[in-house]
């Protein structure tokens, strides 16, 4: 039988009857009572309008709905429906109905209430339904009485409460602080149907407004997203806690290996020396500055020989950097001399038009030595 002919019976009810598919945001059947409840002309403008603009809170609502008609259960609550954009305060008793197709459509019997409650409930109901927050009231016995979408969408259904949580402390914690008047309040891992997720979980208890009796009142809100932040900033601060170290080992390396490649070496008492091996550039000629004046210093030295027999193939900028070393070295006093100065070497000198006047230009390490000698005697 088709589906017009199965509910033939309720065509003459006066109770509004209609038949909602919930694939397709359709209504498949309604009797008379059912079009003047929701304004419609005929039953054909009533089928054609689409309901796929209904929030995500309300579908997963339905859906539940939908699970549970497949194994003979039924529904009651009160919702607001909105007719042609008109609020009106309904009674709903829902059951499932086979559709046409074999698919299972919802049969709903609604009774307007004569007397609308107050705005503040209507929309503190929808608040409820629509928020992100999870809520969920239990009876003592830690059993599901209530969950609004939220809860309904993350957790199923259907799932009893302990199976939300990996840690089977946790809801034997939560129901022993809710029957002893505390309140419970925890941040911890949950399961969802998308997968773990990090809740902050709070429990309460109050009077349940339908029978009196003691509830209590659970809500999560996800933290997995802030969670996710705080681990990362952790992490990334220890990456640059450990890169700081690795800079610092470096920079300390760096000046052990500037050390070796370029020792001040004591000649004789009023004589130093500083072997220039490798490239000359001018952090490193800085660095070797601030040595060699420091034992000019320190030692008294009156001839401080730069040579440069090890350094590698040098430039104009090689030359203007000896050129400095040799300046900061005679405002010490101390006279400079640069040996290992090969005929190329003397040429680039030469071309690189670098004012080397002070220092004493020789060929060999040796030749400076014994120049620093006669200088002195």
């Amino acid at each position: 039988m088709k589906l017009h002919e199965r509910l033939a019976a309720l065509e003459s009810s006066p109770v509004p009857t209609w038949v909602f598919d919930l694939d397709f945001f359709r209504q498949r059947w309604a009797n008379k009572p059912a079009l003047e409840l929701w304004r419609a002309s005929t039953p054909e403008e009533l089928y054609g309008r689409d309901y796929s603009d209904m929030s995500e809170s309300t579908r997963a609502r339905m859906r539940g709905y939908i699970d549970g008609f497949r194994v003979g259960r039924t529904a009651e609550e009160e919702w607001t429906l909105y007719p042609k954009g008109e609020p009106v305060t309904v009674k709903l008793f829902m059951t499932g109905v086979p559709l046409d197709d074999d698919r299972t459509g919802v049969l709903i019997q609604g009774f307007v209430k004569e007397k609308a409650p107050s705005p503040d409930l209507v929309r503190s109901i929808e608040a409820l339904r629509h928020t992100s927050v999870m809520v969920t009231l239990l009876d003592m016995a830690g059993e599901i009485v209530l969950q609004n979408p939220a809860a309904q969408r993350a957790f199923g259904a259907s799932a009893p409460f302990h199976a939300r949580f990996p840690d089977d402390v946790v809801p034997e914690t939560l129901l022993a602080a809710a029957r002893a008047g505390e309140v419970f309040s925890l941040e911890t891992a949950v399961r969802t149907e998308a997968g773990e997720r990090w809740h902050a979980v709070e429990a309460r208890t109050l009077p349940d407004p339908a029978t009196g009796q003691t509830v209590i009142l659970v809500h999560h809100t996800d933290e997995t997203a802030r969670r996710g932040a705080e681990r990362r900033a952790a992490e990334e601060g220890q990456l640059a806690e450990a890169l700081r170290g690795t800079l610092a080992l470096v920079e300390r390396q760096k000046q052990e290996i500037l050390a070796l490649t370029a020792p001040v070496l004591e000649v004789s008492s009023r004589t130093i020396a500083l072997p220039i091996i490798g490239a000359l550039d001018a952090a490193r000629a800085a660095e070797m500055e601030g040595r060699i004046l420091g034992a000019v210093s320190a030692r008294g030295a009156e001839h401080v020989i730069l040579d440069l027999t090890g350094a590698d193939a040098l430039t104009a900028e090689t030359a203007e950097q000896v050129a400095r070393l040799g300046h900061a070295i005679r405002l010490l006093g101390a006279r400079p001399i640069a040996t290992g100065i090969t005929s190329k070497l003397a040429r680039t000198l030469v071309h690189a038009n670098v004012d080397l006047g002070g220092i004493l230009l020789l060929r060999s390490l040796r030749d400076g030595i014994e120049a620093a000698r006669r200088e002195r005697t």
